[in-house]
């Protein structure tokens, strides 16, 4: 039998993807329930994983092989995504969205950690 094809991935990458999907489906309302399902993606959570791949391409500048690793999915798909997400782009209403989401990401994934933060009881 077969094994899948995996490939181990950086628990930062992990964690920025995740970070990534999160914020995504936040911004769009999405329940993270929906994108979590065994059974198809419905359109709402299409659009999330759609969006989030394209941002991590663009936003944090990952490759779409990177993307593909993090994301557990294979280039091509990313690619697809990536694809879709640039031509919708020519929306104004998109592309506003897609520049707030890239910024909202940029900013938690570049800030450093805070290590310095008192107890609380």
């Amino acid at each position: 039998m077969n094994k899948p094809y995996r490939i181990i991935v950086p628990s930062q990458d992990r964690d920025r993807a995740d970070l990534t999907v999160h914020v995504v489906a936040m911004r769009l309302g999405t329940p993270m329930e929906t994108l979590t399902r065994k059974s198809r993606l419905s359109l709402p959570a299409l659009r999330v994983r759609r969006v989030s791949l394209y941002l991590a391409h663009v936003a944090l500048g990952w490759t779409l092989e990177r993307v593909g690793h993090a994301f557990g999915l294979n280039r091509q798909t990313v690619a697809r995504a990536c694809t879709r997400m640039e031509e919708a782009r020519d929306e104004p209403h998109l592309n506003d969205l897609l520049d707030e989401l890239s910024a909202t990401i940029l900013g938690l994934c570049d800030a450093p950690p805070v290590t310095d933060l008192p107890e609380v009881a």
